[in-house]
């Protein structure tokens, strides 16, 4: 059988798979903390509006930010107890988040009126996609895109294979292969919902070829369910990446600067399909998620978190440090962010917490490009890194955008691959920034 792949592309910690080892046998266990401090912001879009006030009581799924703008979402209380604060606090983003903050009376009371749908298989499709809504669901892999927006399908276009992305090909994670290994039946039901609700025949779900394990289990529960097939994938960094997975398994490529539903594909991460099974069998809010917590910890572990729940008590979690830290990142190696503190809280979006000690967390000067080429050769878009840097670090903002660093997915490729270790990646990131900032400005 036939692995699927793409072109470029890395294998970042390959000697060390991929700094998987420590938490990848280590089955998900529950963990519920004293307090959570739920962000308003965790999608693409404005932040939700807080709806409850200081002392309120709040119960499990109860709304307590309501939807703002086009690609609002809902939040939704993930433990019972009373709102101790509203406030601003530190997180990953540019600027402080607003947040909703409950001490948990652990008495999981659950808001009045949950109901859900039963099989995704009977369900009438033109539920679906209101209930992922109400649900709160965005995307769980890491862009936090709303969930419901990008299964509704622009007039004009059309939708014939939807892609769940079980690739997992970030360093050091494995939240979603533990998913699929122990629920790989939520996943399926909810490629199911997704291709009901859009009429679909085809669903693919990609994984890796080094987890087996999920393969097999992915496989069992497809068996006999319409239009379900599994993609075996070459490990290969950023195989997880929604242009890179269209490529690889369907042939068709993304125009520059246009989104996936412009060759017929929709692409969704498998945590969010597992979660849109649970919003439409069973009515449930997104409220918790899997996250990997790993690297200089004395207990590396998969945990079921509820949203909101602090880092530090995470950590606290798994045994606390083995040594001491240099820098806490937010989901993976590769495309993870620092945290400023160990006070921020887990999202939607956070699929890992990955502790370095201070000797792997030590930055490294950058040096004279040497015009090695190794930056091209990785790149799985196909642009210039080399040169792109040189318009960046100029300000040049129309030459870059005319070398297309908009298409830059940020995968770090280029930046690991360079033996000069440029800050390829980063200078990208600033430009994007800086480009999307003007954008705005001239509207």
């Amino acid at each position: 059988m036939p692995k699927y792949s793409f072109r470029g592309g890395i294998h970042p910690m390959h000697h060390e798979h991929e700094g998987k080892l420590p938490s990848r046998n280590v089955p998900i266990r529950d963990f519920v903390s004293d307090t959570v401090s739920i962000p308003m912001g965790m999608h693409l879009g404005a932040p939700s509006k807080p709806c409850v006030q200081k002392g309120d009581h709040v119960k499990i799924g109860q709304v307590i930010g309501e939807p703002v703008g086009g690609l609002g979402l809902p939040v939704h209380a993930s433990v019972s107890g009373e709102v101790v604060a509203i406030e601003e606090r530190i997180s990953t983003g540019a600027a402080p988040a607003l947040c909703v903050t409950i001490r948990n009376d652990f008495q999981d009371e659950w808001v009045e009126g949950i109901k859900g749908y039963g099989n995704v298989e009977t369900v009438d499709p033109s539920v679906i996609i209101p209930a992922i809504k109400n649900a709160g669901i965005c995307g769980m892999g890491g862009a936090s895109f709303p969930t419901h927006i990008k299964l509704s399908i622009p007039e004009g276009k059309t939708c014939d294979t939807i892609i769940l992305n079980g690739a997992e090909c970030e360093t050091f994670l494995t939240a979603d292969f533990r998913l699929m290994v122990e629920y790989p039946g939520k996943v399926v039901d909810g490629l199911r919902a997704i291709m009901r609700a859009l009429k679909v025949k085809r669903g693919v779900i990609a994984i890796e070829d080094n987890k087996p394990e999920a393969v097999e289990a992915i496989r069992k529960a497809a068996y006999g369910r319409d239009g379900v097939e599994v993609a075996v994938m070459r490990t290969k960094y950023p195989q997880g990446g929604e242009k890179q997975l269209i490529k690889a398994i369907t042939g068709r490529e993304v125009p520059s600067g246009k989104l996936p539903i412009e060759v017929s594909t929709i692409v969704t991460n498998v945590a969010t399909a597992a979660a849109i099974a649970d919003a439409v069998i069973n009515g449930r809010p997104l409220i918790d998620r899997i996250t990997t917590v790993t690297g200089c910890v004395n207990n590396p572990s998969n945990l079921r978190l509820r949203i909101g729940t602090i880092i530090a008590d995470a950590i606290g979690e798994c045994g606390g440090f083995s040594e001491d830290p240099g820098k806490i990142v937010m989901g993976g190696g590769m495309t993870g962010f620092a945290a400023p503190n160990m006070d921020i809280s887990v999202t939607k979006a956070s699929g890992g917490i990955v502790v370095y000690n201070e000797k792997k967390a030590r930055s490294v000067e950058e040096s004279p490009c040497i015009r090695c080429s190794r930056c091209v050769e990785a790149c799985p878009i196909g642009l210039d890194p080399y040169r792109l840097k040189h318009y960046c670090d100029k300000g040049d903002l129309e030459s870059a955008k005319a070398h297309n660093v908009m298409d830059c997915i940020l995968c770090g490729c280029c930046s690991y691959n360079c033996p000069s270790r440029r800050w390829l990646t980063a200078s990208f990131k600033i430009t994007k920034e800086a480009i999307a900032l003007e954008a705005r400005r001239k509207k």
